[in-house]
């Protein structure tokens, strides 16, 4: 049994008033409910936001993948302030200024020049269509437009 069957057959069904059936909650907080539903084929992942008086869901966002799912449940719900993180974009727009510093500047040291590869490596983890761009140039799959991406 994978491990999404297991966990969907260790929830409860989330009661609300007009959802199908086979939707159930894995998280609520703050008026949010992250749910997992049960599809023909494998599951779906839902943030809804409850109604005022807390007898039904509305507007949900949908995924096919828990960790979307959890991200934006986190955000929704207020766990976490989403005016503190980086989207894919600002992540590309930093990488790219990163790598062009590190090559226009030939005082950095070592320490610096670690500490800067360090969080390269990170955004790549996080937005690895940096990497596959990267290796298209290589191969002159695409043209090198001189953007880091």
């Amino acid at each position: 049994m994978t491990k999404l069957m297991e966990l969907y057959n260790q929830l409860k069904p989330l009661q609300a008033d007009g959802l199908r059936e086979g939707y159930r909650k894995i998280l609520e907080h703050n008026g949010y409910v992250l749910a997992m539903g049960k599809m023909q084929e494998g599951f779906e992942f839902v943030t809804w936001s409850y109604t005022y008086d807390g007898s039904s869901v509305t507007l949900g966002h949908y995924f096919t993948g828990l960790e979307a799912a959890n991200e934006d449940f986190a955000k929704r719900a207020g766990l976490i302030n989403a005016n503190r993180m980086f989207g894919e974009t600002d992540l590309k727009l930093i990488h790219s200024s990163l790598v062009n510093y590190v090559g226009l500047n030939g005082n950095l040291n070592y320490k610096d020049e670690k500490a800067i590869g360090s969080i390269l490596e990170k955004i790549e983890l996080i937005v690895p269509e940096i990497l596959r761009h990267d290796k298209l140039e290589d191969l002159e799959r695409v043209s090198d437009d001189g953007i880091e991406l």
